[in-house]
C-alpha cells in the first residue's frame, strides 16, 4: 500500500527567507486561500523526494508560539491540530536567520516542545559567510536534538540536504525539548520569566556554536543609522515612495489601456454577434463592462505589490515602517499602516490588501476602515473637470501658482486629514486601546529574489480576480438593470437623437427615480435630481459619474481621458439650469460641494467588497459606507454653505 502525503509545517520569524524556501522547496503553490473562518492566508505546495509525497505548508510569519494575532493563532492551532479541516502536520521544518542565530532560536526551541519532528533550516547562510559569521552546525544539531541544515535557495545550497532531513525526521520521531530553568518567577509574570529563561538557555546553547567578526554588520549598522533618522530617512523615503508611485502612475496606464482596449473588442465582438435587445445590453454594458471595471485593476495590483516584494525582499520596508511608526502613533496607527494607506493613493484596492502585513487586528482593522479616504486615481477625472470649468483661472498668491492646482492639492490633502481625524477619534472609542507596540527586528541587506518577487506579483493580482472580481461584476450587473429598466414611455416626436432617448430613458428609469427620491437629500449641497442620479450611478465606480452627467445631461459617453469630449461636457454642465428656472445648476460652491463629496464618500464596490474579503464579514463594508457617506455629505454641505456665504 502506498503511503499518504507527508504534511511539512514551514515555521518562521518574518524577513527570514521563510518564502524563498517554500519556492526553492515547492515552486508555485498548489493551492492558495484562506483558513476555515479566518481571513489569514493559506499556501500549500507539494514536491515529491524520495518516493514520498511531501505537502509543504507555509505558516504565517510568527516570532512566538504564544499567539497575539491571528495570524499566530493560525500557526499554533495548525501545529498542534485544532485547525478545522487541516491535518496536523508530520514534520516542522522551522527557518532561522543564521545571521541572527539568537533571537531566531527563541521560536525553534518552541517548536521542539510541539511534540513534532523538527528539522532546522539556517536560512541566509551565504550572508552569514560574507558577513565573517561562522556556525558550528554538526554541534548546534547535537546540542538541539534534530537535525540543522544550512541553506542558501540562490546557490541552491543544502536544498537537497533539507528534503532528505525531513524524511529522516519523521522516521525518527519528535526530538527532546530544550530543558529551561525558570527562577524569579515571584517577581515576574510568568510569560516574562519563561522568555528570560529561554534566552538563558539560548546563549548557553550557542557558547562555542556561533563565532566571527561580522565587519559587515557594522557597516550596514552605519548604513540603518541614516536610514532610520528623523530627518534625513524621512527625506529619502519620500524620495523612495515618490519614485515607486511615479514608476506605477508611468507603467500601469500603458496596461491599463491595453486591457480596455481589449475588452472594448470583446464587447463590440459580442455586441455584434447578438440582436439587439435586453439580451445584448444585459451582456455588453452589464457583464462585459463589470468584467472589464474588474481586470482593470489588475496592473496597479500586480505593479504595487511587485514594488513592496522588491522593498520587503531587500530590507528597506521594515526600516521605512519603523520610521513612520513615530507619526502614525499620535493618531492611533502603526508604523506597518502606512504602506497600506500610501497604496492607497493609487487605488484603494491593493492598499487594503497590503494591510495583511498588519500583525494586530485592531490596527488592521483601523487600517482598512480609513485607507479609502486616500484620494485615489478615480477620483482625479472627477477633479480635473470641475476643476477646470469651475475654478477661476487666476493665481492663487504666488504668480506661478494657479488657483486650480491649489484647489487639487487641497483635495488630496482633505483625505489625509480626515482619515488622521477619524483614526483618532476611533482609536479612543470603538478601537480604544494604545496601537500595537511595534517591536521589530531589522532584517540584514540582501538581494531580493525575483522568483519570489514575480510570485509575490502573481498572487496578488489572482487573489483580486479571483476573490472579488465575481462579485464586482455581479454588482454591475444590478446597476445597469437599474439604470435600464423599467421601459420608458416616450412623448411622439421625442426625443430626437441617441442621446436625447438615452437621457430619457435614464430620467425614467429605476436609477433616474431613486435619484429624484434623493433630491430632497442632495438639494442642501446645492445638487439637483440629476447630480443625485449620477452619484447613486457612480456606485461601482467613481469615475462612472462623468458619463453618466453626460448621459443625464443628453450628451452620450464621455471618455474621461478624451479632452474634446471633456471640454463639451463642461459647456453642458456650464449651460444645465434647474428644472423649470433659468438657475445655473453648477456654480463654484457647488463644484466643490461635488468635489468635496467625491473626496470623502465610498463610491466604489470594488473598495467595499475587498473589504468584506480581507475582514472576512458583511459588517466592516456597511460601516466603511455609512460613515464615509456621512461625512462626505457634511463635508459637502460645509463647504457649499461657506462657498454661498462668501460669494463664491
Amino acid at each position: 500500500m502506498t503511503p499518504g502525503p507527508l504534511t511539512v509545517a514551514l515555521l518562521g520569524n518574518p524577513n527570514v527567507g521563510k518564502s524563498t524556501l517554500f519556492t526553492s522547496l515547492a515552486g508555485i503553490p498548489t493551492r492558495v486561500g484562506n483558513y476555515p473562518g479566518v481571513t489569514v492566508e493559506e499556501k500549500v505546495g507539494r514536491f515529491v523526494h524520495g518516493g514520498r509525497t511531501i505537502d509543504l505548508v507555509d505558516l504565517p510569519g510568527t516570532y512566538s508560539l504564544v499567539p497575539q494575532g491571528p495570524d499566530e493563532r493560525v500557526a499554533v492551532d495548525v501545529l498542534h491540530g485544532r485547525m478545522a479541516g487541516v491535518a496536523r502536520p508530520d514534520c516542522i521544518l522551522v527557518v532561522a536567520d543564521a545571521t541572527n542565530l539568537e533571537r531566531n532560536l527563541f521560536l525553534a526551541t518552541q517548536a521542539l516542545e510541539v511534540g513534532l519532528p523538527v528539522v532546522i533550516a539556517l536560512s541566509l547562510a551565504d550572508v552569514a559567510d560574507r558577513r565573517g559569521i561562522a556556525i558550528d552546525v554538526a554541534e548546534l544539531s547535537r546540542r538541539l536534538g534534530c537535525p540543522v541544515v544550512r541553506v542558501a535557495p540562490p546557490t541552491g545550497e543544502g536544498l537537497t540536504a533539507v528534503r532528505d532531513r525531513v524524511l529522516e525526521a519523521v522516521e525518527a520521531g519528535p526530538p527532546r525539548p530544550l530543558a529551561l530553568s525558570v527562577a524569579g518567577g515571584e517577581a515576574r509574570s510568568p510569560a516574562a520569566a519563561e522568555a528570560i529563561a529561554r534566552y538563558a538557555a539560548i546563549e548557553r546553547l550557542l557558547d562555542g556554536v556561533v563565532g566571527g567578526l561580522p565587519e559587515a554588520r557594522r557597516s550596514e549598522d552605519r548604513i540603518d543609522a541614516v536610514l532610520t533618522n528623523p530627518l534625513w530617512g524621512t527625506l529619502l523615503f519620500v524620495a523612495v515612495m515618490l519614485t515607486m508611485f511615479a514608476a506605477i502612475f508611468w507603467a500601469a496606464p500603458p496596461l491599463m489601456d491595453l486591457i480596455s482596449v481589449a475588452m472594448e473588442g470583446v464587447a463590440g465582438v459580442v455586441g455584434s454577434l447578438l440582436p439587439d435587445g435586453p439580451i445584448r445590453s444585459l451582456v455588453v454594458d452589464g457583464v462585459v463592462a463589470g468584467v472589464a471595471g474588474s481586470v482593470v485593476f489588475v496592473p496597479q495590483i500586480a505593479l504595487l505589490f511587485l514594488f513592496i516584494a522588491i522593498l520587503e525582499g531587500c530590507g528597506y520596508l521594515a526600516r521605512a515602517a519603523y520610521l513612520m511608526d513615530r507619526l502614525l502613533i499620535g493618531v492611533g496607527l502603526s508604523g506597518k499602516s502606512f504602506i497600506p494607506l500610501l497604496s492607497s493613493f493609487a487605488c484603494a484596492i491593493p492598499g487594503i490588501m497590503a494591510a495583511r502585513t498588519i500583525e494586530n487586528r485592531r490596527d488592521r482593522l483601523l487600517t482598512i476602515l480609513v485607507a479609502p479616504l486616500m484620494s485615489c486615481s478615480a477620483r482625479l477625472p472627477v477633479y480635473l473637470l470641475l476643476c477646470g470649468a469651475f475654478v477661476p483661472d487666476r493665481a492663487a498668491g504666488l504668480p506661478w501658482l494657479p488657483l486650480k492646482a491649489v484647489v487639487l492639492a487641497g483635495l488630496y490633502a482633505l483625505g489625509v486629514v480626515v482619515a488622521a481625524a477619524v483614526s483618532f477619534v476611533l482609536s479612543r472609542t470603538a478601537f480604544r486601546g494604545p496601537p500595537q507596540p511595534f517591536v521589530m527586528e531589522l532584517p540584514g541587506w540582501r538581494w531580493p529574489q525575483l522568483a519570489v518577487v514575480v510570485e509575490r506579483a502573481r498572487e496578488a493580482a489572482w487573489s483580486f480576480l479571483k476573490n472579488a472580481g465575481t462579485l464586482i461584476v455581479a454588482i454591475s450587473i444590478v446597476i445597469w438593470a437599474l439604470g435600464s429598466y423599467p421601459k420608458p414611455v416616450l412623448p411622439p416626436g421625442q426625443p430626437t437623437t441617441e442621446a436625447e432617448e438615452r437621457g430619457e430613458r435614464l430620467r425614467q428609469s429605476w436609477l433616474g427615480r431613486a435619484g429624484r427620491a434623493i433630491e430632497p437629500v442632495v438639494k442642501p449641497l446645492g445638487w439637483d435630481w440629476r447630480i443625485g442620479c449620477a452619484a447613486l450611478a457612480s456606485f461601482p465606480a467613481r469615475e462612472v459619474v462623468l458619463g453618466t452627467l453626460g448621459v443625464i445631461y443628453n450628451l452620450g459617453d464621455v471618455d474621461p481621458g478624451d479632452a474634446e469630449g471633456a471640454t463639451v461636457l463642461e459647456r453642458r454642465l456650464k449651460a444645465a439650469r434647474w428644472d423649470g428656472t433659468n438657475r445655473p445648476v453648477f456654480t463654484l460652491p457647488v463644484a466643490l460641494s461635488i468635489m468635496v463629496f467625491f473626496a470623502l464618500c465610498a463610491q466604489c464596490a470594488s473598495t467595499l467588497v475587498v473589504i468584506g474579503r480581507e475582514t472576512g464579514s458583511r459588517i466592516w463594508p456597511v460601516v466603511t459606507f455609512a460613515y464615509m457617506t456621512t461625512l462626505a455629505w457634511l463635508g459637502a454641505f460645509a463647504i457649499y454653505r461657506i462657498g454661498l456665504a462668501l460669494g463664491w
